[in-house]
């Protein structure tokens, strides 16, 4: 009875044993494998890294998706165009004020001088001259102030436009943001799942070939190992498609702003 318990004994340390160097073997292989099936110089799509711990927080994302998006700096473009509107209108009436500098030849009799020697007054006949004229229409003077008026209203109703866009910016972020956040964690779920599968299949295979286990048991972990990689690509399929998306909505490549994590020392 000893013997057959000291067998035993030895049969279950040799089986800890393989499940642990199995377990140290697959995990290493599957970790230097991720991401280089995919991108191999991208972080994003590792599942040992949550997306929150790459990519900077939501308000600094928004300020850089706001700084390229298209839309946004369209209506702000045309918030500055209608404000120097505004400013051209408001000295639009200076265009009927007409300054002139000249030298002229002839008799002009407003202007004259009296030459006390010769007692007689003398007309100024050549000369530089020079003047001012003013032509304004009582509809110009009165009507500027609305014109001006009317302007500002347009700036304003541009900046109402910019903010708006500005806002439904944020919300769609916002939502792009949380599916990325939700199927990278059910992206690392099933690569955890995938793993532990993986090594369980790998030790039934052992125990198989070992005679322990009846080729049924054999059979169900690979269908569980099968189902395990299907469920691991499907999710990896979501969160590939949601980066992509919130990568379009910030206007950026998210390599170009990912916060590479610090190494553990």
């Amino acid at each position: 009875m000893q013997s057959v318990s000291s067998s035993n004994h030895m049969k279950n340390f040799r089986q800890w044993v393989s499940i642990i160097v199995g377990m140290m073997a697959l995990t290493g292989s599957l970790k230097a494998q991720w991401p280089m099936r995919h991108a191999p110089d991208s972080m994003l799509l590792n599942p040992r890294f949550d997306i929150e711990v790459l990519l900077p927080s939501f308000d600094s994302l928004y300020e850089i998706a706001k700084a390229n998006n298209p839309t946004v700096k369209q209506e702000a473009a045309s918030m500055r165009s209608a404000q120097w509107t505004v400013n051209y209108t408001r000295w639009i009436w200076a265009q009927n004020v007409s300054v002139f500098y000249n030298y002229n030849v002839g008799s002009l009799p407003i202007f004259a001088y009296t030459d006390f020697q010769l007692q007689r007054l003398i007309q100024v006949k050549e000369g530089w001259r020079g003047g001012v004229m003013v032509q304004l229409s009582i509809f110009d003077v009165l009507g500027q102030r609305g014109r001006i008026n009317e302007q500002r209203e347009k700036v304003i109703f541009q900046k109402y436009k910019r903010d708006a866009e500005a806002l439904e910016l944020r919300r769609k972020l916002g939502q792009f943001w949380a599916d990325v956040v939700g199927y990278n964690r059910l992206y690392k779920g099933r690569n955890e799942d995938l793993l532990t599968q993986t090594i369980a299949c790998s030790i039934a295979e052992k125990e198989f070939r070992e005679g322990a286990i009846h080729i049924s048991e054999y059979s169900r972990q690979k269908n569980v190992m099968a189902d395990a990689e299907a469920a691991f690509q499907e999710s990896f399929r979501f969160y590939y498609s949601s980066l992509l998306q919130f990568e379009a909505i910030m206007g950026v490549p998210l390599e170009s702003i990912m916060i590479k994590p610090k190494p553990k020392k």
